[in-house]
């Protein structure tokens, strides 16, 4: 089933299908303008009549026939293919962004066969990148600090938590030409530190 879902079956489907219904227009024209002819024919002056002997006479029936289905055939041709442009669109975004950003914020196809083939694979490389970026954001060491005396835990808490905030801090305005997702993970490791200092001074404040 892999096989026949490829964009080469797709295409061929697009032509096939444009042309049928090309094919179904151009009758349907044929017959309206027969009945609508041997209804005005009785009348050689009508603009209906004259205007069809114009066209039959500098044309052609056949011309006049092939451009009708060529028009056609472009329109829902386009119109039809139009699925298959805007994913190889998507692709080639997402792709970009991940060459120059590191990642992707989103990528959607709707076409099967290789172009989905292809945006699995950059799904995954995006997710990779995801979670590298997250893990080392998070394992970022905080500076050294004097030995924590006797009585002084609660204090040296607020001091390396504080020192991890600056830290944090430092970084991201540095990391201005960071994608997005990694500065959204930094402010909620912001955010997490700076609840656990507001508790932590809390602690401190109240009487035991």
């Amino acid at each position: 089933m892999k096989r026949l879902l490829t964009v080469r079956s797709g295409y061929l489907y697009i032509v096939l299908g444009s042309a049928l219904i090309s094919g179904i227009f151009l009758f349907a024209v044929h017959r309206v303008f027969a009945l609508l002819y041997s209804h005005y024919s009785s009348n050689p002056n009508a603009l209906f009549v004259r205007l069809s002997h114009w066209l039959i006479n500098h044309i052609g029936k056949t011309p006049l026939a092939v451009l009708i289905f060529l028009a056609v055939f472009t329109v829902v041709f386009m119109l039809r293919s139009q699925k298959i442009a805007d994913d190889v669109k998507a692709l080639l975004k997402a792709a970009g962004e991940l060459a120059n950003q590191g990642s992707y914020e989103k990528l959607e196809v709707s076409s099967g066969g290789e172009l989905r083939e292809i945006a699995a694979c950059l799904e995954r490389i995006n997710q990779k990148v995801k979670r590298t970026s997250t893990q080392s954001i998070l394992s970022e060491k905080v500076e050294e600090v004097p030995p924590i005396l006797p009585g002084n835990e609660e204090i040296m808490a607020l001091i390396l938590r504080m020192k991890s905030l600056l830290r944090l801090l430092e970084d991201t305005g540095k990391g201005e030409d960071r994608e997005e997702s990694v500065v959204h993970t930094r402010m909620e490791v912001i955010k997490q530190e700076a609840l656990g200092m507001e508790r932590l001074m809390e602690s401190l404040i109240t009487p035991s």
